[in-house]
């Protein structure tokens, strides 16, 4: 959920405060102002974040002691990370913190936008924050898990995924750290069950898990399986460094140097590890 904010979410949350918003008595200024939300929400069904946005600032300016606003400038972040406006997101999400009945909710959301601007310390005072408050929370210890291993300490991110495992084994995020965990090891095979499971129980599984399976097929010689994994998410994936690193590895493995060092130079292109970059791309020649 909170990895890649997607429009349905947004969608979600709009529609679950209008449903509120429709049961109150309104007055004519908080008339304009569920109109405005109202308009929100019809600009988001229709693609038009940017129009849904405005209209959510508007709102807050019609009725700015509304107490949904912390509501509001929730998903007025996420829409502005959808636009790529960071630095706007992160200040409406830590204003929507002031007052949010919901402080978890918003600590993670806040915590993957500040992953996403390269915070890593500051996301993990926000997954800290989270099992302060409530430790069962089993998205935050993965997601704190990934952190301490981008620390490179093994020790405490096995200590969160083992937290997560105890909570509820058969949770996503649980399996998830799982497979992490065997990638670390190098046991593809025991990984790739894994997403191939989660794949097979989620309805339209997310293109992550599609990747990770290929990064498993292509580190078994499975490569004809990876070249469908990829083909599946590729319209999904297309500004993704690994999507391009994983297809020039098969390429490489086909014997087809060139497309390889296209793919390889892609990679490095879109910000995939430079060192590691040209050491494939050196195998092309």
């Amino acid at each position: 959920m909170y990895g890649h904010i997607t429009l349905y979410t947004i969608m979600r949350y709009i529609l679950s405060f209008f449903v509120f918003s429709c049961t109150l008595v309104l007055s004519a200024q908080t008339a304009d102002y569920a109109q405005w939300v109202r308009r929100s929400a019809n600009y988001v069904e229709a693609n038009k974040v940017d129009s849904a946005a405005y209209a959510l600032q508007q709102a807050m300016s019609v009725d700015p002691a509304n107490p949904q606003n912390p509501f509001l400038l929730m998903n007025l972040g996420l829409m502005q990370q959808e636009m790529r406006l960071l630095d706007d997101a992160y200040l409406s999400l830590s204003a929507s913190l002031m007052n949010n009945p919901d402080s978890i909710v918003v600590l993670h959301c806040r915590a993957a936008l500040l992953c996403d601007m390269g915070r890593y310390d500051e996301a993990m005072d926000d997954y800290n924050s989270i099992l302060n408050t409530k430790d069962s929370d089993i998205e935050a210890h993965y997601r704190r898990g990934l952190l301490f291993l981008e620390k490179n300490d093994r020790v405490k991110a096995e200590a969160d995924f083992a937290a997560a495992d105890n909570i509820d084994p058969q949770n996503v995020f649980s399996r998830l750290s799982k497979a992490l965990l065997y990638k670390l090891d190098d046991n593809w095979d025991a990984a790739e069950k894994i997403y191939t499971e989660l794949i097979r129980k989620e309805k339209g599984a997310v293109s992550g898990y599609y990747m990770n399976r290929a990064e498993c097929y292509v580190n078994t010689g499975q490569l004809s399986k990876a070249s469908v994994d990829l083909r599946n998410v590729e319209a999904y994936e297309k500004d993704n460094p690994y999507f391009y690193f994983l297809q020039g590895r098969i390429r490489l493995s086909q014997y087809d140097k060139l497309a390889a060092k296209e793919d390889f130079e892609k990679a490095k292109r879109l910000g995939y590890d430079e060192v590691i970059a040209d050491e494939w791309i050196a195998k092309c020649k």
